[in-house]
């Protein structure tokens, strides 16, 4: 068997990574990426700092990352976006408390909830059914949500969705805040937004009280790098206090030097970057305006038309829809490693999406654009309409706490209908729950769960390490 440095190596240097991180491994455009190394790996000695009580270097570094980012407190997370939201959730919440969420939130959300035990309202967002995919949170999804759980202390919303669609934050968060509620966004996906006016503006210009950014995402940071953005200073410090509980004693130092880099490039050549990254962005647009049976949500022959409830995009995703073809997402994915040598970020039976960041170029956008014309070409639009893939709506039966520590048994998924699942199931990428303990499996979930591991998905289990099990109450 090889080992993981060698198939580094060898794949790194063979593919074109349509896939996080968002440096895309342009060491042209991100010098220190090359020379973060074991050479200048190290651990807290003098002149350092320590990452749990910064009061030099690094804490001149998390201030500039506030000014860069227009945020009253900053702080650098090594544990990705994930570390960030178990710490703000902490941070703003108290056992026992109601929390109003989103219901796409990511995994790490709802492990917050256990560790807390907090009591979820779920607020779903609406669903575009043009490309199958989550839309935009409704103003009245929000007021409902509130109105039912007046106690509710906080909101959590997840912005851009992992598609790249927006909701009105700024409506959004200010209902919030006439209700007394404090708003957390999970900005994972967005840590470019509101720094260029080539793109769209993001949760800390909109007022949100805790923002958590994964810098790697989409910028030139490497792998498991964060911030996290904090509006007032009692918040804050007691952010600092939760992240020293869940983030490690001993931080890496090459990590922290790579968001404090990033941090520092995009402060002194921000503007050029984002105009390059606008550039490549435009050129790939020019280029799938040839489609005719692909479909890239927010480009080509679909850029700038109405999409049902869909209040905004921001363009650094590029989702491509198989709906009206004569092939699913994984056949288009197939396509490109095989024939392209493109590696995509995900792959759904209606579509694939490539990420872009701001290590792309004019160059690696066109290959992509050159390779979805090609393939366009060959393919003849679907006869009749392809069975609708989204997410199913949940049914809560008991609370997570109760189910997850209830006597349990593990069954194969396409037997499960109908009963109570033990465990929280999860479809990766986006890392979202379809279900979580407590819910009932539905028909509808078992068809989504079966098709996603017929597309290579990741099925992860918090009981089972086989995809096609699934835990389930013993007595229910």
């Amino acid at each position: 068997m090889d080992s993981l440095f060698n198939q580094l190596v060898m794949s790194c240097a063979n593919t074109l990574p349509m896939h996080m991180p968002g440096h895309k491994r342009n060491t042209t455009l991100a010098p220190y990426l090359k020379k973060l190394a074991a050479d200048i790996d190290i651990t807290e000695i003098l002149g350092f700092d320590h990452l749990h009580a910064p009061g030099g270097i690094l804490r001149d570094g998390m201030d500039r990352a506030a000014r860069v980012f227009h945020a009253e407190h900053s702080f650098f997370l090594v544990g990705g976006s994930s570390l960030g939201m178990l710490a703000s959730i902490r941070a703003a919440t108290r056992p026992g408390d109601a929390i109003l969420m989103a219901r796409n939130c990511h995994l790490s959300v709802y492990n917050a909830i256990a560790l807390n035990h907090l009591k979820p309202v779920y607020i779903y967002p609406e669903v575009n059914e043009d490309y199958q995919i989550n839309a935009s949170i409704s103003a009245e999804a929000l007021e409902e949500a509130i109105i039912s759980r007046r106690d509710a202390k906080v909101l959590v919303l997840t912005n851009p969705t992992y598609e790249g669609v927006l909701s009105d934050l700024t409506a959004i968060i200010d209902m919030a805040h006439q209700y007394g509620l404090t708003v957390i966004v999970d900005e994972a996906h967005g840590a470019h937004l509101g720094l260029s006016p080539l793109f769209p503006s993001g949760a800390v210009r909109a007022g949100a009280d805790i923002v958590v950014q994964s810098l790697h995402k989409t910028m030139p940071s490497l792998t498991q790098t964060a911030l996290a953005h904090v509006r007032s200073a009692p918040l804050a410090q007691e952010m600092q206090r939760q992240l020293s509980v869940f983030e490690t004693t001993s931080p890496s130092f090459l990590l922290l030097a790579s968001i404090d880099s990033c941090v520092k490039l995009i402060q002194d050549e921000g503007d050029r970057l984002f105009a390059a990254w606008a550039e490549a962005l435009g050129a790939f647009d020019r280029m799938v305006g040839q489609l005719q049976v692909l479909r890239v949500l927010g480009y080509g022959q679909e850029r700038g038309s109405t999409l049902p409830h869909v209040w905004g995009l921001e363009p650094s995703k590029l989702y491509i829809s198989t709906l009206s073809a004569d092939l699913n997402g994984q056949e288009l994915a197939s396509l490109l490693r095989r024939s392209y040598h493109i590696e995509p970020e995900m792959i759904a039976p209606q579509g694939v999406l490539a990420m872009t960041g701001m290590g792309d170029t004019v160059h690696t956008l066109t290959r992509l654009g050159k390779a979805l014309v090609e393939i366009d070409r060959e393919q003849s639009p679907v006869k009749q309409p392809k069975a609708s893939f989204t997410v199913p709506r949940a049914r809560s039966v008991m609370p997570m706490q109760t189910a997850e520590r209830a006597p349990y048994q593990l069954v194969p998924v396409e037997e499960a209908a109908e009963r109570i699942i033990a465990e929280r199931l999860i479809v990766y990428p986006p890392g979202v729950p379809v279900l979580v303990p407590g819910e009932e499996i539905s028909p509808q979930v078992v068809r989504y769960v079966m098709a996603s591991m017929a597309a290579d998905n990741t099925i992860l289990h918090s009981r089972s390490e086989q995809a096609d099990l699934i835990a389930v109450l013993r007595d229910a």
